[in-house]
């Protein structure tokens, strides 16, 4: 027995030194050599370390899966190494399961919580998921353990903007280049945050200055020519985009915004001949298809894009191609097969995003229940009397673009177009209460001072679009949502609400492909969307009886004249004989209408729906349950 003892004790001692040369010759690099001293340790006995040692080095030499079985393996021999877990995430990120490298990444924490590049890891692995909330606690978590890191605050404030809490992202991006002045990055994502704010001008010096910092800065060109392209300074965007192509002759996003600029101001041609370009740099492009369609539905066009589908492409561009072919199919006629390709873009665009109907229809019911009577009786003493803002509200497609041309042809009028000013006073005001009781209910708190200082915030921020105008519309369509904040800080708005037959506008928003309207992808989803909305508005008609003038496309349409005199004279204004001949309005329209305003009135879109009467079923079915 004893004999036995000294016989295993020489064995242990024998693959403990044969342990250490492994380990040495792996912190050596001798991976080879080290690999074989693990493996005969293994035929021995089961160590850990020398598992784990076999583990990093098929890490290291792109075994992955090897190094999965070998890392779990040593787990389940040592359950509590941290280092393992952490090892074990990054394999998985390797094998492209991230969601998986996530959980081993929280695994690792558990065991040692103040390891600054576990959190970093988790906290990339959760943004590139889009999981933006675990994202944000994992880059605050970084920052308290090691300070304020310039790159771990540009990719918070980024989380923050993904959240749309573009308050909280500002604070940071300023905070950042207090550190680095010159930071070109920080100037553009302080750009972006302000932008959705709502302050474009602010917007627009911080992607100039991002130049100066970094003159060959394409991003910040394209970010400076989106700018004034929402200021209706479409002319001036031209040169940065033309810049831009000229540093990256193949960025095609650059392409994109040009040949949009061009279209903006009516230069179709000019639009066709900068997409047709890209094509030639990027053939299997099917979003320049896309817009290509859009302007001009050359029947030509169908056997080209069909060819690309079935050469297969990206999943992105094949969703175009769809789009494309339910356009030029539509131009034909061929209306059974256009509805078939539009069916099928939308259904494959839906399977890419979030969305929740029941979420929309519980911000309509609490919308509903702050905004009440009560509310405004408590608050009927606050607000600005400035007639300056007319908001334009409607689903997309309603008429919201010829609307505000009409109005815009007035020589007092400015039309402002789509700005976000409104939602950026909103997000101002609940992070200024601390999102107590969260949006809505937050606004309740809300006292006559704020009111004075965010409706006079907003009218300073109008007033920088056009300083001598009279009248100036704000069309940002999701607005409807504000009626009650709008109503707070300027009793007396002008709202105007454009309606259009149901199905005509529902079936035109199925027909585009609106990327940030996500509701618009399935026709069950897009119907209940659109109720949601009539609920909505007819609350807000009943809180404000006689106030709020809605115009049914159709009426506009039919009677062009006598509508277009009651809108002027619902914002008080004397008639112009100019708003009869909108389409000669020369002011540049970014919306995807801006060539349908630049026509006489046409009645080529009412009853639409028609044709696809047989496939519009499932919306059909959702609006006619609620009438």
């Amino acid at each position: 027995m004893q004999k036995k003892n000294i016989n295993n004790n020489s064995e242990d001692k024998d693959v403990a030194a044969l342990a250490d040369m492994a380990l040495r010759h792996y912190q050596e690099g001798d991976l080879q050599q080290a690999q074989d001293d693990c493996q005969r340790i293994l035929r021995e006995q089961q160590r850990p370390d020398a598992i784990l040692i076999l583990a990093k080095i098929a890490h290291e030499q792109g075994e992955f899966q090897v190094a999965v079985e070998r890392y779990q393996q040593f787990l389940r021999i040592i359950p509590n190494h941290g280092q393992t877990y952490f090892n074990l995430g990054l394999v998985f990120e390797e094998l492209g399961h991230t969601g998986r490298a996530i959980g081993h990444y929280k695994k690792s924490i558990a065991i040692t919580a103040d390891d600054a590049a576990v959190h970093s890891h988790l906290a990339d692995a959760c943004y590139k998921l889009e999981r933006w909330e675990e994202a944000i606690a994992s880059y605050q978590q970084i920052l308290a353990l090691q300070g304020e890191d310039v790159g771990t605050m540009l990719k918070l404030g980024c989380a923050f903007n993904a959240l749309q809490l573009f308050a909280e992202a500002i604070v940071l991006f300023e905070r950042v280049l207090t550190i680095l002045p010159d930071n070109a990055l920080a100037h553009r994502y302080l750009g972006a945050s302000l932008q959705r704010m709502g302050q474009i001008k602010k917007a627009i010096k911080c992607f100039e200055q991002a130049l100066r910092s970094r003159p060959d800065y394409v991003g910040a060109r394209i970010d400076l020519a989106r700018a004034l392209r929402l200021l209706g300074e479409a002319e001036d965007a031209l040169t940065p985009l033309e810049e831009a192509t000229d540093l990256e002759p193949d960025n095609a996003e650059a392409h994109m915004q040009l040949a949009a600029t061009f279209r903006q101001l009516g230069q179709t041609e000019l639009a066709i001949e900068r997409l047709e370009h890209l094509l030639s740099i990027r053939p299997a492009c099917g979003e320049a298809y896309y817009r290509i369609s859009v302007i001009n539905p050359k029947r030509e066009l169908i056997s080209v894009v069909e060819k690309l589908l079935s050469d297969g492409c990206p999943k992105v561009d094949t969703i175009y191609c769809h789009f494309a072919l339910g356009n030029l199919f539509n131009s034909s006629k061929s209306f059974d097969q256009a509805f078939r390709h539009f069916l099928k873009a939308n259904t494959l665009q839906r399977e890419t995003i979030t969305y929740h109907a029941e979420e929309n229809s519980q911000i309509v019911d609490r919308s509903i229940k702050v905004y009440c009577k009560d509310f405004f009786e408590d608050k009927r003493q606050f607000g600005s009397a400035s007639p300056l803002p007319v908001f334009i509200v409607g689903m997309p497609r309603s008429g919201t673009t010829l609307i505000e041309q009409i109005l815009s042809s007035h020589a007092l009028v400015h039309g402002a177009g789509e700005i976000e000013t409104f939602p950026g006073i909103s997000r101002l005001i609940a992070q200024q209460l601390e999102y107590a009781k969260g949006v809505p209910e937050c606004m309740s708190l809300m006292d006559g001072k704020m009111v004075e200082e965010h409706s006079a915030r907003y009218l300073q921020e109008l007033a920088l679009c056009c300083p001598t105008a009279a009248r100036i519309t704000d069309k940002f369509l999701q607005n409807f949502f504000a009626i009650g904040l709008i109503k707070t800080l300027f009793p007396d708005a002008r709202i105007i609400n454009c309606e259009r037959n149901p199905l005509d506008n529902c079936t035109s928003i199925f027909f585009h492909c609106f990327t940030t309207f996500k509701a618009g992808f399935e026709l069950t989803e897009l119907g209940q969307y659109y109720l949601q909305y009539q609920r909505l508005m007819s609350h807000w008609q009943n809180l404000f009886p006689g106030e709020i003038f809605t115009v049914q496309y159709e009426d506009l349409v039919l009677d062009q004249e006598r509508v277009s005199k009651q809108l002027i004279e619902y914002i008080g204004l004397e008639w112009d004989e100019k708003c009869l001949d909108f389409q000669n309005n020369e002011r540049n329209v970014l919306s995807p209408s801006n060539m349908q305003v630049r026509q006489s009135m046409y009645k080529s879109s009412i009853n639409r729906w028609k044709r696809y009467e047989e496939q519009l079923q499932p919306l059909i079915e959702v609006l006619h349950r609620a009438s």
